[in-house]
């Protein structure tokens, strides 16, 4: 079975193509131009996990000398990994993000026009000095509630820019009042 393998030009380095090496038995290439030289593929190790909201994911590619362990007669086309630190602004809009996405699962977009004004119409009531209907009361202690909610939301959204600005890396997905079923 044929390898992912490069074939080089020696004399400049230049990677003439990215395929599988052209024999199934991975035999040498009788015939081949001594300029051109195939290298079999391989990771040094497998790509890291990584917080791409963080981190930004690097892969190296290298033309190296070393002999394959498999395959002696060829050399090695190396791969390896490396993950750089994003800017604090795009980790701190990550992090905004996540607060969003919370705020959206305990109180979805399309709920909001609706309680806002039923939760309006209830303050001006109380602000009056009238008394609440049950119903009334149920909706005040429902945007009450709401309301707490994405207060802990600001609060830990906060926390984690802290965070960022201190140049540690927050936990973007722990922390957040969330919940599938809506209060309202």
């Amino acid at each position: 079975m044929s390898l992912p393998s490069v074939l080089i030009r020696k004399s400049t380095g230049e990677i003439i193509k990215h395929a599988d090496y052209p024999r199934e038995d991975m035999e040498p290439i009788i015939g081949l131009d001594p300029d051109l030289e195939w290298l079999v593929k391989r990771e040094l190790f497998v790509a890291p996990d990584y917080d791409s909201r963080i981190f930004i994911l690097n892969q190296n590619e290298a033309i190296t000398t070393t002999p394959d362990l498999e395959h002696t007669h060829l050399n090695q086309y190396q791969i390896s990994y490396n993950t750089i630190k994003r800017g604090s602004e795009d980790i701190q809009q990550a992090v905004e993000n996540a607060e969003r996405q919370a705020n959206e699962s305990i109180f979805p977009y399309t709920q909001q026009l609706k309680t806002i004004l039923l939760g309006v119409a209830v303050l001006f009531r109380k602000t009056e000095g009238l008394s609440l209907s049950p119903k009334e009361q149920v909706v005040a202690d429902r945007v009450m509630a709401l309301a707490v909610r994405v207060w802990k939301n600001d609060q830990a959204m906060r926390d984690k820019i802290q965070e960022v600005i201190a140049g540690t890396e927050p936990n973007i997905d722990e922390g957040w009042e969330k919940d599938e079923s809506a209060i309202i």
